[in-house]
């Protein structure tokens, strides 16, 4: 049976939209962001069949065509074949393939990135069409807690904290447990269980300093001081399986010359502030941290992917910006996130960073992003906006 979809999505309307096209429709984003429940939603107008690769019953592998028999059986005639977490079945890629050559209008969904990117590129050049699902967004969640009738920081303090899993926004489960279940969950089935890792230990350990580090810089050759049993290339190939499972991204400066990128510090982030603040000691937690790690998100929500057109930057001067917006070659907005800008101190650090990288960069969208404080700066002809972090989320621009 199908479970009724409570929240829209704000995908819901595109992947419709979608499903007049032969191309593949591709859902990619971390377990428990909604990828079925979205699916559901906009197939259910449809006849469609469905198989879950994440079943028991499919863990030995069976043949292409006697699984596409066996829908039949069970379907007949369909408009739509929905394949879940299709990652999980060996040579997808050919499977999925074979059947788009003989008609069949496909969507698939899968908790890894390389849905995305080589795996899916290689297989499906041209024939699919790519859709990202992260947990709720602001916007999302406030429907999911109908909260035109709650109040609005007491709804965001609440967001910032533990992030946009439908199943922590609905209410169903406890925040703490779920998100530290959830995580540990993602680590054993989509990093050491699929890339057959035997120092599972190691890379607990080396997630775990990475999400206490949220918001922070580092660098591989820092992490091997601190895990002395991995070396650097273990650590930066555990990186990207914990990048390709939708855990956490790691966020490069920019530099004109991309070589320079590869070898500068880089900061790392979750893709949920719920992550952090379940795994983290309590100490690290600081809201200035979750705050900064809820704008990466919205922007990689937005459609900037990170170290192509998302970075950081530092000034000549060493000062450093947040974030960095691009567009093709064009250097879009920068971003500065601070609690607040009460601190005479904290004021002119922000400032003085944005002016310095505007200059360099030749930007003129400058952006303060707060927990509550909204104004505009004028500085040596520049127009700085600052506006709260819920606005933000809500795409309100007016300051």
């Amino acid at each position: 049976m199908l479970r009724q979809a409570l929240v829209s999505r704000q995908l819901t309307a595109s992947l419709a939209k979608a499903l007049k096209s032969s191309l593949v429709k591709v859902i990619s984003g971390p377990r428990r962001a909604g990828k079925s429940t979205l699916a559901f939603q906009v197939l259910a107008p449809h006849r469609f069949g469905y198989l879950n690769f994440e079943d028991d019953s499919l863990y030995d592998e069976l043949p292409s065509d006697t699984l596409i028999e066996a829908l039949q059986d069970v379907y007949g005639k369909t408009d739509f074949l929905f394949f879940d977490e299709i990652q999980n079945y060996p040579h997808w890629e050919s499977f999925i393939n074979k059947l788009h050559r003989r008609g069949h209008n496909l969507v698939i969904t899968g908790s890894n990135s390389r849905l995305l990117s080589r795996e899916l590129g290689s297989a499906l050049t041209g024939r699919h069409i790519a859709f990202q699902l992260l947990p709720f967004s602001f916007v999302e969640y406030k429907a999911a807690q109908k909260a035109e009738a709650q109040a609005g920081n007491l709804l965001f303090d609440r967001y910032l904290q533990w992030g946009g899993f439908p199943e922590i926004a609905l209410g169903k489960s406890e925040p703490h447990n779920y998100l530290s279940t959830l995580f540990d969950s993602i680590v054993l089935r989509d990093i050491v269980t699929r890339h057959h890792v035997r120092a599972s230990t190691a890379i607990y350990d080396l997630l775990s300093l990475l999400i206490n580090n949220a918001a922070n810089r580092f660098t591989a050759r820092s992490l091997d001081r601190s895990l002395d049993q991995l070396s650097t290339a273990t650590i930066q190939k555990f990186i990207a399986y914990s990048r390709e499972a939708y855990l956490i991204q790691d966020l490069q400066p920019y530099f004109f010359k991309p070589k320079k990128r590869l070898k500068a510090d880089r900061k790392v982030y979750a893709f949920d502030n719920g992550f952090i603040s379940a795994k983290s000691q309590p100490a690290t937690s600081t809201q200035s941290r979750l705050l900064e790690n809820l704008v990466f998100i919205e922007l990689v929500r937005r459609g900037y992917v990170p170290n192509n057109q998302l970075f950081y930057y530092e000034t000549n001067l060493g000062h450093e910006v947040d974030f960095l917006v691009r567009q093709g070659s064009r250097n879009e907005e920068l971003i500065q996130v601070t609690q607040h800008l009460s601190s005479l101190k904290t004021r002119e650090r922000e400032i003085r960073a944005l002016l310095q990288a505007a200059e360099e960069l030749r930007v003129q969208r400058l952006t303060v992003i707060t927990l509550r404080d909204s104004e505009s700066i004028q500085e040596q002809g520049h127009r700085i906006r600052v506006i709260s972090c819920d606005q933000w989320l809500q795409g309100n621009s007016s300051t």
